[in-house]
């Protein structure tokens, strides 16, 4: 985050009156946020930030296909034995073809299978998924508007996501006068309900704390705030910050009295300066890096985050959390508390690694070789003890974040994965991808693991039992969706043909990932930690499932997909409202378009009214457009795919296999 370090005021660069700027300003784009583009924009100007507009990078040129002179020389070969009629169907294969060999075969001998597939489609634009000759079809994806392709941001930030806006600057956090630090402790009825929050919300999902041993000591200070030891001053406030962003506007209130945005400020410094007094930056104790992990989860994406987070990893290795430790002065219990910390970091560091410098990962040295924790509940720990309780073969407490941090042994251990990174790395170098059946073999291995290790008994009515399962549905789901992605088959933005079997694989993909990721959601657990460890890329996933939804038109997976796009839609009115971004003015048309093949499937099975079926969503955007043309609106003009400056998923469609390792980020 970038703050004016003279003023209170945000410093608004100078530019020309009425310059139309095509890009977001450095800090929206930087936080994936959207901005209006003013000088200096809203988004700014509420965060007292310097108003930055920057030219982004050159687009870099696609990478050439692995398989493109391979494919040139195959039709040259096949032309030849035509020539001199040579017969060699009785050694063809099912084939599908790249973009490239299309183009290739449409300059030679025509391809029934194409002008089957060109020629089936009725107008209005409707599109059939039946068999082909050859059971392949043109992926609808790659006829797609370049803001559809390329889309501009990442992910869509809920107006309840309660750091939707940068963090406040500094002097802010530490103005000229202010109260003691005690005094901004809550009033015990109020601390022991953060307490709460934390223990049901958060604490399932981190583990880094020892609930029942922790729990009577907060009890102790919250009758007597002055005396309390700077350490847990740091993680009783880092507690109330996480509490906070478990909780909706509403709740605040109802519960505290107060807004969510007054409470957040308030604990956010406090915390700061509770760990400021600790000596964080030089500390040894365990406990003030654990108030200072607890202060980053809280706001993972942020660039304070992304800064502490790399003086975070320096202290834990210092304090030697990186590698096993013999030493007899430190209990039991203390070396098992020091491992989650431990790995909590290591994810913590790689989520903001991805965010802060995309391309940089956390090598593998700075892991270290410590082991995983125990499989124990907080219970069977105690520190006194002096031997490791026995570990349990099902689910406990330590489910979820065993599960997140299970991925490690899988890449220490499994031959596959091995296979899979020794591939990337020599790709790297000699401009050569991975083969997808090795990825497909690697994601098999590791759902495998996840069935058998995890969730073999697991039960669906334990709250914890389900997220842990959403995170892994999603964690699979979405590589599955990464690998099969036309984006990465297609050749200079041409069009792109796949199997019925694989397009059905693609769409179930990202069905089950946008599912899985609503169901988090909305669990017990905290929703805005779920939605900042798992819900990145989901606009790509949506944008591919509305597109095929085109020619999908009934069973109980299309009913799935229309429910979740009709929640997209709810959940985000700026999708209709904002008609000058031409984003989601695409994005609207693109759903409007499926919605036709929709209605006639459903008015003719149910013989019904089109009144009848059309959902309120649909209706609205419907009369958006129709209030557009009235008024004969102007419609932006549609920007250049390469100046887009969101995922730049043009630049890098070779699979991120380092995701792995990005998992351990939840």
């Amino acid at each position: 985050m970038r703050v004016s370090a003279t003023a209170m005021t945000p410093l608004p660069m100078m530019a020309p009156q009425g310059l139309h700027r095509r890009h977001a300003c450095s800090l929206c784009a930087r936080r994936k946020v959207k901005c209006d583009k003013g000088d200096p924009c809203s988004n700014c100007l509420k965060a007292q930030a310097q108003c930055l507009y920057e030219a982004p990078a050159p687009h870099r040129p696609r990478k050439r296909a692995a398989d493109e002179d391979l494919v040139a020389r195959l039709t040259q070969y096949e032309a030849l034995m035509r020539k001199h009629n040579i017969d060699f169907t009785h050694c063809a294969n099912t084939w599908v073809p790249s973009g490239l060999e299309v183009k290739l075969k449409e300059t030679g001998s025509q391809s029934p299978v194409l002008e089957t597939s060109a020629t089936s489609r009725p107008r209005p634009k409707t599109y059939p998924l039946e068999n082909t000759a050859a059971n392949v079809d043109q992926c609808l994806w790659s006829n797609l508007s370049p803001e559809l392709k390329n889309p501009p941001i990442q992910s869509l930030r809920h107006k309840d996501d309660p750091f939707l806006h940068p963090t406040p600057p500094l002097q802010l956090i530490f103005p000229s006068t202010q109260p003691e630090l005690h005094e901004l402790h809550p009033e015990p009825r109020h601390i022991y309900r953060f307490w709460q929050i934390f223990v049901e919300s958060v604490n399932p999902l981190t583990k880094i704390v020892h609930v029942p041993s922790l729990q009577q000591r907060i009890l102790d200070a919250s009758w007597d705030p002055a005396n309390v030891p700077k350490p847990l001053t740091a993680i009783l406030f880092a507690i109330y910050t996480l509490a906070v962003t478990s909780m909706s506007p509403d709740d605040c209130r109802a519960s505290f009295g107060e807004t969510r945005d007054t409470l957040l400020t308030r604990y956010r410094a406090a915390t700061v300066r509770a760990l400021i007094a600790s000596d964080f930056l030089t500390t040894r104790e365990l406990e003030v890096l654990q108030g200072l992990v607890l202060f980053l989860l809280a706001d993972p994406e942020s660039e304070l985050t992304s800064t502490l987070t790399g003086a975070a990893m320096r202290l834990g290795q210092k304090m030697g959390l990186h590698r096993e430790n013999t030493d007899p002065k430190i209990s039991f219990f203390d070396r098992e508390m020091r491992v989650r910390l431990w790995w909590q970091l290591c994810g913590l560091c790689s989520r903001s690694r991805a965010v802060s410098t995309p391309g940089t990962k956390l090598p593998p040295s700075e892991v270290g070789d410590i082991r995983l924790p125990l499989n124990v509940n907080d219970a069977e720990l105690h520190p006194d003890m002096i031997e490791p309780p026995i570990e349990h073969n099902g689910p406990t407490e330590m489910l979820c974040v065993l599960m997140k941090f299970e991925v490690s042994n899988w890449l220490r251990s499994s031959p596959t994965a091995a296979q899979v990174f020794e591939n990337i790395i020599q790709g790297h170098v000699r401009g050569k991808r991975v083969s997808m059946e090795l990825q497909d073999e690697a994601i098999n291995e590791i759902e495998a693991t996840y069935q058998e290790k995890y969730f073999r008994h697991w039960d669906k009515r334990v709250p914890l039992h389900g997220v842990t399962h959403a995170m892994a549905k999603i964690a699979v789901a979405r590589m599955r969706f990464k690998v099969h992605h036309p984006r990465r088959a297609a050749v200079g933005g041409g069009e792109v043909y796949m199997t019925r079997e694989e397009s059905d694989m693609v769409f179930d993909s990202a069905v089950m990932s946008l599912e899985m990721v609503d169901a988090g959601i909305h669990s017990k657990f905290s929703s805005h930690l779920f939605t900042h460890l798992t819900s990145n890329f989901q606009i790509d996933a949506y944008i591919y499932v509305i597109s095929d939804l085109r020619r999908r038109c009934s069973g109980d997976r299309v009913a799935l997909a229309w429910k979740l796009v009709e929640d997209l839609y709810s959940e985000h009115p700026e999708l209709i409202d904002d008609a000058e971004d031409a984003f989601f003015v695409a994005l609207g048309d693109l759903t409007l378009e499926a919605w036709e093949a929709r209605r006639k499937e459903l008015v003719r099975a149910r013989g019904v009214r089109e009144s009848e079926v059309t959902p309120q969503f649909i209706q609205l955007l419907w009369d958006k457009r129709k209030k557009g043309n009235e008024e004969s609106v102007h419609m932006p003009t549609i920007p250049d795919p390469h100046g887009l400056d969101g995922l730049g998923l043009t630049d890098n469609i070779e699979l991120d296999w380092d995701y792995w390792n990005d998992f351990l980020q939840l």
